[in-house]
């Protein structure tokens, strides 16, 4: 069945329109409500439904002009039930929390003068702030049944029942005041309770309370919800989007890049396939590389003169990417970063530079001596490649008794006439010294290409370059729009084409118009619900979705019955690619993508050591990633520690031995690090929102927030790490042997265990209360906490020692070389003799006798090996008997020895 796109973009405006409804609204005590009103003594609204009320509110005349002078930006809102607490934010002034549960869309009526106010019962909405602060028993509902049997609640009148119905499902939640309804708390007594009560963060109060509060709509919303109306008006798809729904695969074309050599085969594959295809996606588990490999696609694309657009939901995600193009790939005067702060100023800026011709004269590029080098190193690697091919078939004859005549004959002329092992060991040398120079000519082709393309760009496209400037020095935003309507956006992208955005914000940056630019990249697109990135790929004429689908997904309140309801009123198939609720545009794409050579999975672990990463490595990607930190230096440094406390997990869901743990450690590494100009950046996880809430309120006391974020310290649950990675990381899982099961189902999410466990690079702190042996034996923390305990790196190790790799190693350890290793274990690889002298390590590969380490190493993996620091050494047997001086020599001049 073919997908219509009015109907496809319509099911998923209406998805993402039930999602967002709700505001999200924490202390509306804050100044910024500036016409908040409550009702005083006696709820009637509600409780009597009486059809209107007597509106005292004193700003009345203010309140009425604002609803009808911004109607469309404002909406009045009538609260009832106002959660109270604190929120643990150090930098914000007002950490009140003063929520209301349920709104109810309010209108004011004006009859002789005098003020009313109504409402609207059946069209009510459920504050999402206020939501996400209750704590449900997971054992004992499931957040869907819980919101529609509060939401039928509501929905028959049964206000009174709302204390026991909590009670019973919601833990951590003081519902004593509610027996007091329908009399309500005023706003003094709200500020009162608020301002004398000494809350620990981890458990709110809900009281009887209702009021009124003007609040803008969502324009983040609204901007989504336009393009996606306007995009089903259009009853067309982007040709992306008609070829991975609807269409036959295009026929791929091939492509080559200069990064080639800057990039590992995986990395190299998806540069490709994002220029080949028209949809490609690339799954990047922790640490593979995944912003390196995003920043070298965007590069080579603007090299090419394209325009790439990269979003993300997250601005921590973008923002990412944006550290990268500029400090490491220098196009900071190309790139417009739409997600900083005043943007629009940064680019008046640039192109205001561009109008006056102040920008740089650009130096021509050298294309001739960059070919030179691509081809001499092309025929370098050849050479290199038949010497080893020549050596093997050498071998291979030489260890066999039994040669027919042909074959003496090649032995004689390999052996005799054409031998080339002595050339070998320069060929290989030699290949590194122009790889090296091709690295730095590279670099510099690069920038000078782009500068230059952008110079000539300019030129053509001045006059639209001009009218978006005057656009942007606008008085009025209305001004702003009518102008940029005769912009041409396609010429301003030849200037700057590089646009980086949160989803939420390309409605109010950029024109609803397909194929608007060459290249966009979905970042993170495990976090992004499908509705929210459709926009942007309607604006792509190819598109790269980036994630993991091992971890978070984006969070969602819609229900499966609404979902099924809406499926049906647009005639879609039951299609699980199509559930909006569960499946993430990552999880669109890998489902309706027709080709696996559309799909990259980066597999290179650059960020942690095999302690830390090996779990997750072996349970959730099937032992695919190659961890290149692990070298006998890593390995012997320490990496993982499991700390046993006797700790309890209270009944707010705070375990607080374990806290005090993670503090007095943290003074510890505060007090290491004092005088150290570079300080290591620190982590604190747990998977429970309470404990992270008590850590904070724990830390906010004990330490200087000033200091701290010299550390860039971050503590959160897994949700606010995701994308995140520090040097030291503590774990706090916050269970013990009493816990309610509850918390051991949470705790066995995998996305959530996941990301918990793999956000250290250099050293992590596991803090326990649990009997490791207590646990089910089936649960995810039980295979962890015994992964913890008994991993040895080395047991991956070969310890079969052939003659040649005896008599390399005797031939070491006469030289003085103690820190030699056999068979040994690296990147996915196994290693035939490895020596570490200090914080060096030195790979000899031995090739040609017969065994496990009789084949020689790819080109690919000595590139990989140097990525780990690896310097490596090509030793082949017929060398090393026949030449055993010029070998030896050549070998300790190798080590510098």
């Amino acid at each position: 069945m073919k997908y219509i796109p009015k109907d496809f973009y319509s099911y998923f405006k209406e998805c993402f329109k039930l999602d967002n409804k709700e505001f999200i609204l924490q202390n509306i005590l804050s100044s910024k409500y500036s016409y908040k009103w409550f009702v005083s003594n006696t709820e009637e609204l509600l409780y009597k439904e009486l059809p209107l009320i007597p509106y005292s509110n004193k700003k009345i005349n203010e309140v009425n002009k604002e609803l009808e002078l911004y109607d469309l930006e404002k909406q009045l809102f009538y609260g009832c039930f106002f959660i109270l607490g604190k929120a643990n934010n150090p930098i914000a002034k007002d950490n009140r929390i003063c929520a209301p549960l349920f709104l109810f869309p309010a209108q004011l009526e004006i009859k002789d003068e005098l003020g009313f106010l109504r409402i609207d019962r059946s069209n009510f909405e459920i504050n999402r702030y206020a939501l996400q602060l209750l704590e449900l028993q997971d054992n004992v509902v499931n957040k869907d049944d819980f919101l529609t049997e509060l939401s039928r609640r509501l929905e028959t009148g049964n206000l009174i029942g709302i204390k026991s119905f909590l009670d019973r499902y919601v833990l951590d939640l003081d519902t004593e005041d509610l027996l007091l309804f329908p009399t309500v708390w005023n706003a003094s007594k709200i500020r009162k309770y608020l301002a004398e009560e000494d809350f620990d963060g981890c458990s709110y109060k809900i009281v009887p309370a209702a009021g009124t509060i003007l609040v803008e709509k969502s324009e983040t919303s609204l901007r989504i919800l336009t393009d996606l109306e306007k995009m089903a008006e259009g009853e067309k798809f982007s040709r992306n989007l008609e070829e991975l729904l609807n269409g036959k695969l295009t026929a791929p074309g091939s492509y080559q890049s200069l990064y080639k050599n800057r990039l590992n085969t995986e990395q190299y594959n998806a540069l490709k396939n994002a220029n080949k295809f028209l949809n490609s996606v690339i799954v990047g588990p922790p640490g593979t590389g995944k912003s390196y490999t995003i920043n070298s696609i965007v590069v080579d694309a603007v090299m090419n003169n394209k325009s790439v657009l990269v979003v993300s939901k997250t601005k921590q995600a973008v923002e990412v990417i944006r550290e990268m193009l500029e400090d490491d790939f220098g196009l900071k005067d190309y790139l417009i970063h739409t997600s900083g702060f005043n943007y629009k100023v940064s680019l008046k800026s640039k192109i205001k530079k561009y109008l006056s011709g102040i920008a740089g004269r650009k130096r021509g590029v050298n294309l001739q001596k960059l070919e030179m080098l691509i081809d001499e190193l092309e025929r370098l690697e050849s050479e290199f490649e038949k010497s080893i091919e020549q050596e093997l078939r050498l071998s291979n004859l030489e260890f066999n008794d039994n040669l027919n005549l042909w074959e003496k004959w090649e032995k004689f002329y390999f052996s005799k006439i054409s031998y080339k092992g002595e050339k070998l060991l320069p060929t290989f040398d030699k290949m590194n010294a122009v790889f090296k120079e091709l690295e730095k000519e590279i670099s510099v082709f690069s920038k000078h290409k782009i500068a230059c393309n952008i110079t000539k760009n300019s030129l053509h496209y001045r006059k639209d370059i001009a009218k978006f400037y005057d656009a942007l020095d606008s008085s009025s935003f209305s001004v702003y729009k009518k102008i940029l309507e005769d912009v041409d956006h396609r010429s301003v992208l030849k200037v700057f084409p590089v646009w980086l955005a949160n989803l939420s914000d390309l409605n109010s940056i950029l024109p609803l118009e397909e194929n608007l630019f060459d290249l966009v990249l979905i970042d993170e697109a495990t976090q992004c619900d499908i509705a929210s990135v459709l926009p942007a790929i309607f604006r792509a004429k190819q598109t790269v979705i980036i994630g993991d689908p091992n971890q978070l997904r984006h969070y969602s309140f819609v229900s499966r019955t609404k979902q099924i309801e809406l499926q049906q009123k647009y005639s879609l198939p039951e299609d699980a690619s199509l559930d909006y609720r569960n499946r993430s545009i990552l999880d669109l794409y890998l489902s309706k993508t027709q080709d696996q050579a559309q799909i990259t999975f980066l597999r290179e672990h650059f960020r942690s050591t095999p302690s830390l990463v090996e779990f997750s490595n072996q349970k959730f990607y099937s032992g695919q990633l190659e961890v290149l930190k692990s070298t006998p230096d890593h390995i012997n440094d320490h990496h993982l520690d499991c700390f046993k406390v006797d700790g309890m997990r209270n009944e707010k869901g705070v375990n607080k031995l374990e806290a005090d743990f993670i503090i007095e450690k943290l003074h510890g590494i505060l007090s290491k690090y004092k005088d150290a100009r570079k300080k290591p950046t620190l982590g604190i996880i747990s998977p429970f929102n309470a404990q992270v809430i008590y850590i904070k309120n724990l830390i906010r006391d004990n330490f200087d927030i000033n200091e701290l974020k010299k550390y860039k310290l971050l503590c959160g649950t897994p949700y606010n790490f995701q994308g995140s990675e520090r040097e030291i990381v503590f774990l706090s899982f916050c269970v013990c042997d009493k816990t309610h099961h509850s918390a051991y189902i949470h705790l066995n999410k995998s996305e959530v265990f996941n990301v918990a466990i793999t956000r250290a690079k250099s050293y992590q702190a596991i803090v326990t209360s649990v009997e490791v042996s207590k646990l089910n034996h089936n649960s995810l923390l039980f295979e962890y906490l015994s992964f913890v305990k008994s991993f040895n790196h080395e047991a991956f190790k070969i310890e079969e020692h052939d003659s040649f790799q005896k008599e390399v190693v005797n031939f070491l350890i006469k030289k003085g070389f103690k820190n030699i290793e056999c068979g040994y274990p690296v990147a996915g690889c196994i290693l035939d003799v490895l020596v570490t002298i200090g914080n060096d390590n030195y790979f000899i590969d031995l090739i040609g006798y017969p065994g496990n380490f009789e084949g020689a190493f790819s080109l690919e993996r000595y590139k990989t090996l140097a990525r780990t620091g690896i310097r490596c050494f090509p030793l082949h047997y017929s060398f090393w008997k026949r030449k055993p001086s010029i070998a030896q020599n050549s070998l300790l001049s190798f080590m510098h020895k």
